[in-house]
């Protein structure tokens, strides 16, 4: 579709101006008075993880064992289409491979087990030997499999969509048609559902920024030696809009695409660098030990509510975690769906999960174990840092023990930016796709409508910097997850029903499909 058609599509009203209003008032609301937004988030955030952790959790390991059923039930042999699969096997794991490696996982690598020595769960004494395995494992159980169950299974109830059904589904209330009938969905549920969507995704990616942003700062105060102001954080931020904006204009795809590209190989790179000049023993045995850990504990660390000892570790951390995710969880089912055709439920859930698992927990099993060994070698005072500048600067200074530390902290600062460069432009992209009126999956939604997102982005970021600290942008993801939980329900319930109805309670109607032979899309959808 040329330039000009992408521009003469029209924003869906209903859609486009709920959430529009939202950032409005919320941006006005902590710029007019800071106090009182930081104070009204936090008790929001607190009522939430405190009354809704049992929902959370009992969610997640719900997810858990969906996955297992797609993987051991009935339609584990079924096919996602009847076409070939559009990648390679490796180049299809290596895209689920990469798509967890962004700016977070660094970020948390680098100090979550930090805060789960000075707090550690079920009353063990903080910064004890006792404390050291659990604040290893908790950081590898967040961003291990069980949410990547959750995304596995919502990727394959969009996979379905594409493939089986032929449906272009770009916005959630399209998922949900066949739970509440195509009259509902094209109407006012529909666009209330596709509002709250966009509401709960904005909260998820403000987070992303506002959890990330820190560690940029503070790599950029380290490399060109700047004193950390609120003007700087700022104009690093609206330096990120405004870039993605021009590439977005210009339509500069292959600059995007190197940009995704080059993060990629950076981040492999990266671990090769620490793992083979670094406590290479230390950080081998160091991750084995964890992942022995998380195992044996796995049950216990997933329904941790802690009524008792009120650590605030399940609620601050775990509950927070899997509200980010929910947050995020049908843009990551939209992706992992795209590009899975052709392959059967069983290979798709597997490779999706383990694929993910393990990009997560590379990065988990060289960075995190690199850190621990600095806090242990007593390089880096981290406490009295995170006391004085806060845990950016914490992270830089880890870094800067770095195998060629001075060279890996500028290299770090680059890979940074085009980190939170690339995670703007996947969000601005979502936002507009589901904002824009009558467009397909096949069509790219207008150049205006997606620098106007990339604006809106970094106007909430700023105003959660402006209130500083990270619980803000924590309680953004808090507070937007909860409608898209309910939407996710939604979601899920009209899959399974579909899925009974198209393929039978047994799915041997059509157990012939793994034996037909793949045909040639005439249009092929792309990733």
């Amino acid at each position: 579709m040329s330039a000009t058609n992408q521009n003469n599509k029209k924003i869906e009203p209903w859609v486009f101006f709920p959430p529009l209003i939202f950032a409005a008032v919320f941006c006005l609301w902590v710029f007019k008075d800071a106090k009182s937004a930081a104070a009204g988030l936090k008790n929001a955030y607190t009522f939430v993880t405190v009354n809704m952790a049992w929902a959370f959790e009992w969610y997640i390991m719900v997810m858990f064992v969906f996955c297992l059923y797609f993987i051991f039930g009935p339609y584990a042999h079924k096919r996602l289409g009847d076409e070939k699969p559009e990648f390679s096997t490796i180049s299809w794991l290596g895209m689920i491979f990469t798509a967890v490696a962004g700016l977070g996982v660094l970020t948390w690598t680098s100090i979550e087990f930090f805060y789960y020595l000075q707090t550690p769960p079920f009353g063990i004494k903080p910064f004890s030997p006792e404390s050291h395995p659990w604040a290893l494992a908790y950081p590898m159980f967040h961003w291990g499999f069980t949410v990547w169950a959750m995304n596995t299974v919502f990727g394959l109830a969009f996979a379905y969509l594409f493939f089986v059904k032929k449906r272009d589904v770009v916005r959630p209330s399209s998922a949900c048609e066949c739970l509440f009938g195509k009259n509902l969905t094209d109407g006012w549920l529909g666009r209330l559902i596709d509002a709250l969507f966009v509401i709960g995704f904005v909260g998820g990616v403000t987070t992303c920024i506002g959890v990330n942003v820190p560690t940029v700062f503070a790599l950029v105060s380290k490399v060109f030696g700047s004193v950390h102001t609120l003007e700087l954080d700022a104009a690093i931020i609206l330096s990120w809009s405004i870039f993605m904006a021009m590439l977005l204009y210009t339509g500069l795809n292959k600059g995007v695409r190197l940009l995704s590209d080059f993060r990629i190989y950076f981040g492999f790179g990266l671990l090769a660098v620490i793992l083979l000049f670094g406590p290479t023993s230390y950080i081998l045995n160091t991750a084995t030990d964890t992942l022995g850990h998380l195992l044996q504990n796995f049950v216990r660390m997933s329904l941790y509510t802690d009524p008792n000892f009120k650590s605030g570790v399940p609620q601050d951390w775990t509950i927070f975690y899997w509200a980010w995710y929910v947050a995020l969880v049908l843009q990551a089912g939209i992706f992992l769906g795209r590009i899975s055709r052709g392959r059967t439920v069983r290979e798709y859930a597997i490779g999706s999960l383990l694929a993910s698992t393990a990009g997560s927990w590379l990065f988990f099993a060289v960075f995190q174990n690199f850190s621990m060994y600095v806090y242990e070698q007593g390089t880096v005072p981290i406490a009295d840092i995170m006391t004085k500048s806060g845990q950016g600067a914490a992270i830089v200074e880890i870094w800067s023990q770095l195998p060629l530390g001075g060279i890996m902290t500028f290299i770090l600062l680059i890979y940074a930016y085009i980190a939170m460069q690339t995670l703007l432009n996947g969000a601005t992209y979502t936002l507009a796709m589901v904002t824009t009126k009558e467009l397909s999956g096949e069509e790219e939604p207008p150049q205006w409508i997606r620098i106007f997102w990339s604006l809106v982005l970094g106007a909430i970021a700023i105003a959660l910097v402006y209130i500083g600290g990270i619980r803000p942008s924590q309680t953004m993801t808090i507070v937007g997850s909860i409608p898209i939980f309910l939407i996710s329900v939604c979601v899920l319930i009209s899959f399974m029903k579909d899925m009974r109805k198209h393929w039978g309670t047994t799915g041997e109607e059509k157990l012939s499909s793994q034996t037909t032979q793949y045909s040639t899309p005439d249009n092929k959808i792309q990733a």
